[in-house]
């Protein structure tokens, strides 16, 4: 009865979804544990939470400040419970149901349903899953930003204006979130999106009428005022003077770090001695500590980033790298399972997507009755008009991709997204396409055909994500054990007063294995005692007011000059530099291992020279 209840509210489609992203959920959670990927990951977490400030922040820097600052109400609503981990989560497998309730409509037949419903799981729980499993913010803006684009082009067409602008609002919605959520990933993509709605609006019998400007302006404007809206409010609360400073310095930072690096100091010694950077404090750039110098700061940063970039382009001409970054590009698109650098099975996946489109494109309209030669004309007619929309989204999606490998930056969290972008168009495309041929067993064929074909690409690489995903997340756990013992050392009764600095490079890795966090196990949202030396965070406001509750407002003379500030690194990282950064600033100190943790940590006490 209680099942026939919500089936009446939700729809059998939508129950049906349901159904399938919580069996996915139960088994994902049953085999694996939930990691944030990176420590930048974590660190979000610990400013939404108050484990970084003592109090949940709605400024976490990397998100817009709407969807932080909402996060940060359920903390404080509720300290004790993982949020920022759900909200992950919760965006994951309800973009599923979304885009598996949606495409379950466009089959009649429930051997239809049930093959879509298995298809589909079967590839978000194949070639997603270590996403799924680490997430991360970006991958989740993309995401959320393809469901909206496959929600939209699969809206029907020959709905009035005010209709289809109505059936596109959670489009619209999920657009918004991703913007906030990760705005700079959701601009990169932003260009396919609009693909999708050009092609969307090509689809239409008569282009430019007053009502079709009517649908497709109005999503599109409703989106940028959106967009708008929420970039308005982030300003204003990112508007005082100390966050206008820090976000100079961030974005140089990020210019700096991600798409450039800093120059050898000897090769580049009289620009270093132009700016005032000695020696001993560019090495505070190159293992990113520079949270220790007070006089590194946004405008340093970038006249440092600047240099680099003109150092940098002045080796390889801009052609020559070109020319380079089309051949990773091309490798990249068409090789398999196996080849060093493949993108498998993302890349097969979207080339199966054109293939499907095309294929599924040529037979709509076909209908019986038809004078001989009509389907050959239909046939051409829907070749090229699936041809121009297929090569309008290939050439952009060239041009993002050479963008990001342009930029010498191309992390899994980026590349996959374009991926995950362009494979959520193209699987709408399909759709949409298929639900036009006419004649029922050429649809049920070709159905059946490209239903056969993913599945297969998902079978195949499932056995391969469940090994890679296990295999990390064992190596993360052996990290995170690390991390904990050094975590609970640092809580430990009389160490509580005490106050922490880490190396940089001691706090991120272990071994080359990413520093992770489990979303819902060890959760501990109380003030941590602890901080790096350098990161995306260093010289902000919260940083300076989670230094302010120690009574520290300079990280380097509260170091030297203070018996209850330590600092920690792990065995394998240098320590030199310190000591060499004191000496150059004439104030000399010493060092003395004070204790260890897990094995691999030092804890060290830090001294003027000559001290007894």
């Amino acid at each position: 009865m209680v099942l026939k209840n919500l089936s009446g509210k939700l729809g059998k489609d939508r129950l049906a979804a349901l159904a399938v992203a919580l069996l996915l959920a139960v088994l994902a959670a049953a085999k694996f544990d939930f990691f944030y990927d990176l420590n930048d990951d974590v660190l979000m977490k610990d400013i939404l939470s108050g484990v970084y400030t003592g109090t949940p922040e709605g400024h976490n820097i990397q998100m817009h400040w709407p969807a932080s600052a909402l996060i940060s109400l359920f903390y404080r609503a509720a300290r004790g419970l993982p949020w920022y981990g759900l909200f992950l989560c919760f965006c994951h497998f309800g973009c599923f149901y979304l885009i598996l309730s949606r495409c379950l409509g466009f089959f009649k037949t429930w051997y239809g349903k049930l093959a879509s419903g298995a298809v589909a799981g079967l590839l978000f729980g194949s070639i997603f899953l270590e996403h799924l499993v680490f997430a991360q913010y970006t991958v989740t803006c993309t995401l959320l930003g393809g469901t909206a684009a496959f929600l939209f082009y699969t809206t029907e067409i020959g709905q009035s204006a005010r209709g289809f602008i109505r059936k596109n609002i959670p489009g619209i919605l999920l657009v918004w979130a991703a913007y906030l959520v990760r705005s700079e990933m959701l601009l990169l993509v932003l260009p396919m999106v609009c693909v999708a709605g050009a092609a969307k609006w090509g689809s239409e019998e008569k282009i430019f009428t007053r009502d079709h400007c009517i649908k497709y302006l109005g999503v599109f404007g409703l989106i940028l005022a959106g967009l708008l809206l929420g970039q308005a409010v982030h300003e204003v609360a990112y508007s005082s003077q100390e966050w206008r400073a820090f976000t100079e310095l961030f974005d140089n930072r990020t210019e700096l770090y991600d798409f450039q690096a800093p120059p050898s100091y000897e090769e580049h010694r009289e620009f270093y001695q132009q700016i005032g950077l000695t020696e001993s404090e560019k090495i505070l750039l190159d293992n990113y500590n520079f949270g220790m110098d007070e006089e590194i700061d946004g405008k340093v940063m970038g006249e440092i980033a600047r240099y680099a970039g003109s150092v940098k382009s002045a080796k390889t001409p801009f052609f020559e790298k070109l020319a380079l970054r089309f051949g990773e590009y091309r490798y990249r698109s068409f090789h398999g399972k196996g080849a060093v650098g493949s993108d498998y099975p993302w890349n097969y996946g979207v080339l199966l997507g054109y293939g499907a489109v095309f294929f599924l494109a040529i037979p709509r309209k076909y209908a019986k009755g038809r004078v001989q030669g009509a389907g050959v004309a239909f046939g051409l007619k829907n070749a090229l008009g699936i041809g121009w929309k297929l090569a309008f989204l290939l050439v952009v999606r060239t041009l993002l991709w050479l963008y990001i490998l342009m930029g010498d930056r191309a992390p899994e969290r980026i590349t996959h997204s374009l991926y995950l972008m362009e494979f959520c168009i193209l699987a709408a495309m399909a759709l949409a396409h298929w639900e036009k041929i006419c004649s029922l067993w050429v649809r049920r064929i070709s159905g059946g055909f490209v239903l056969g074909s993913f599945g297969l690409l998902a079978l195949l690489a499932l056995p391969d994500s469940i090994r890679t995903v296990s295999q990390r997340q064992e190596q993360r756990e052996q990290v995170e054990e690390c991390f904990q013992e050094l975590y609970a050392y640092f809580g430990r009764e009389e160490n509580r007063g005490n106050f922490y600095l880490m190396d940089v490079y001691s706090s991120v890795a272990y071994q080359q294995v990413p520093r992770s966090e489990k979303m819902f196990a060890h959760v501990d949202n109380t003030l941590a005692n602890y901080d790096i030396m350098g990161g995306w965070a260093s010289k902000s406001p919260l940083q300076e007011k989670k230094l302010a509750q120690f009574g520290i407002d300079n990280m380097e003379k509260a170091l030297r000059e203070r018996e209850d500030v330590y600092f920690v690194r792990q065995k394998s990282e240098d320590m030199q530099w310190l000591e060499e950064y004191y000496a150059g600033h004439g104030t000399p100190v010493e060092t003395r291992l004070a204790a260890q943790a897990a094995g691999i940590f030092e804890i060290y006490e830090v001294f003027p020279a000559g001290r007894d």
